[in-house]
């Protein structure tokens, strides 16, 4: 090969490998937050449910324009708790019934465990 070749192949490698860095950084300091969302699936009058299920469609909506990352939903009350992974669509959320009282001790577990979590509830 001649050293003009050389020279371009050196080039031409160097730039991949600055493209490929410049988008590493560029994923890391715009990386999606992560959020996971606990709901509070106790009984809950229809309209009060109704605002809980707002909220959790504004933030899938924001999980599909890829601002945040859905990583894991958990509905709770005092007779249980399920995980839903991945995120299901705010239709299903909205047809879920809601049962059972208020678990104030389940909650602060929960929001021990996952201190950043989101929680939508519609008791105060």
């Amino acid at each position: 090969m001649t050293r003009l070749n050389q020279s371009l192949l050196r080039l031409l490698g160097l730039s991949w490998l600055c493209f490929l860095v410049a988008g590493l950084v560029i994923r890391l300091v715009f990386a999606t937050p992560n959020l996971v969302v606990l709901v509070d699936r106790s009984y809950c009058p229809l309209n009060q449910w109704q605002q809980v299920t707002q909220t959790y469609q504004t933030l899938y909506r924001q999980h599909q324009q890829q601002r945040l990352h859905l990583q894991t939903i958990i509905l709770f009350s005092n007779l249980g708790q399920e995980v839903l992974s991945p995120p299901p669509a705010p239709a299903v959320i909205q047809n879920l019934s809601t049962y059972g009282r208020p678990d104030p001790q389940r909650q602060a577990e929960l929001q021990k465990a996952y201190p950043k979590a989101q929680l939508l509830s519609c008791h105060s």
